[in-house]
């Protein structure tokens, strides 16, 4: 059987689209759709509990910590299914998503799609963020599953363990290194295709980008204290030297997007280093 797990946080604006296009897949498949509410403030639980009238949907709650991996870690409880498939409520998966996934499950413990970024996105937000996001590693050590397109049996998720919810961001990186750590090799389902969604508003991408770069470091800690790998210190000087290149990016709806993203990154790099005592910059 398979569970889709998918954390909710005021998403009453994108929450209907993604259930209309993953329940007639989760359906096909005999399985079930497990939504967790994560203290959404705007009119998701409203939506949840109309939501929950579905047999096929499982509505439930997550709310001792602000975090999608709090939220993830509760779905995986509630959910029934050997095999687990993740997704996020402001993206769109594709029409043969939920099949693809499975597919791949059936020959690889973990596995990752790729993440389309063209549909739901401005000229801004992809020059900001990139055109294409499939998977990528964790600067080259290992591959990641991207925990907004992931799909893992059960008993591998048993054995690596549930997302670190002490990190707020980028605990996606944490778990691949312990799967990498467990001797489970990301696999790459290329064809598990996610609309991805990226943050509309230069500080909405501010915002993002300084959550990555807060906890980036500590996974850099965490990866050169288990594996042996030491990530550059300054790993990230190109985008420094952009920043003090391109001073006038603000002047145009293209740079302002890029240069809020590409300073949040890495001035939250700089708070992150001094709050795990690892140099990453």
């Amino acid at each position: 059987m398979i569970s889709v797990v998918v954390p909710c946080f005021n998403v009453a604006d994108t929450l209907q689209v993604q259930v209309d296009r993953l329940l007639p897949q989760i359906i096909e498949h005999g399985g079930e759709l497990v939504l967790i509410d994560n203290n959404s403030t705007d009119g998701t639980a409203n939506m949840l509990r109309d939501l929950s009238r579905s047999p096929h949907i499982i509505v439930d709650s997550a709310t001792e910590r602000q975090s999608v991996a709090h939220a993830r870690n509760a779905g995986v409880e509630r959910a029934s299914g050997d095999l687990l498939l993740f997704c996020d409520a402001d993206d769109i998966v594709d029409d043969s998503w939920v099949e693809e996934m499975v597919t791949a499950l059936e020959d690889h413990p973990v596995v990752t799609g790729h993440l389309e970024t063209h549909s739901l996105n401005g000229n801004h937000q992809q020059q900001a963020r990139g055109t294409s996001s499939g998977p990528a590693t964790f600067y080259g050590i290992f591959l990641l599953a991207h925990g907004g397109n992931m799909g893992v049996r059960r008993s591998a998720w048993c054995e690596i363990g549930p997302l670190d919810e002490t990190l707020a961001s980028v605990e996606d990186m944490e778990w691949s290194m312990r799967a990498h750590l467990a001797g489970y090799n990301v696999a790459k389902a290329a064809s598990a295709i996610i609309h991805y969604r990226y943050r509309s508003t230069p500080k909405a991408l501010w915002s993002q980008g300084f959550a990555y770069g807060t906890f980036r470091p500590e996974v850099a800690r965490r990866v050169h204290q288990h594996l042996g790998y030491r990530v550059g210190r300054l790993a990230g000087a190109k985008s420094w030297v952009w920043l003090f290149v391109h001073p006038l990016s603000w002047l145009s709806p293209n740079g302002r997007a890029q240069l809020a993203w590409v300073a949040g990154n890495r001035l939250g790099h700089l708070r992150g280093s001094l709050r795990s005592r690892f140099i990453l910059l």
